[in-house]
């Protein structure tokens, strides 16, 4: 997806991290795999095999290094790159200890790639 026209509200980093979600459906079991491109406090973007429709909600699970328990985070798709199969979730009601969570995870991963 080009840059053009694409505004994000907050800074976004690089990752390379395993992740998984599901429709955020009280009855969807079926998860699906892929991995974080790139993560914010405002949202990720995913890479897959078969990117979720736009509007889709989500639920957002990753295991973090910074954190004990694996985040699940609410999140809305926003836009969809077929060509390179990849997807931006928007998050949206974060509660305070999950976005206390990304900030760390946020924290983590710039000291990661200043030393490494």
């Amino acid at each position: 997806m080009g840059e053009e026209g694409h505004f994000r509200r907050t800074a976004r980093q690089p990752i390379d991290l395993s992740v998984s979600f599901r429709r955020d459906d009280d009855g969807a079991r079926l998860e699906l795999s892929g991995k974080l491109v790139d993560f914010g406090l405002g949202g990720v973007q995913i890479r897959c095999d078969r990117p979720p429709p736009v509007g889709e909600r989500l639920r957002i699970v990753l295991v973090s290094p910074s954190a004990w328990d694996p985040l699940d985070l609410p999140g809305e798709v926003r836009w969809v790159d077929g060509g390179a199969r990849t997807f931006g979730v928007e998050f949206g009601g974060l509660r305070p200890s999950e976005a206390s969570a990304l900030y760390e995870l946020l924290a983590v991963t710039r000291f990661a790639g200043e030393t490494g």
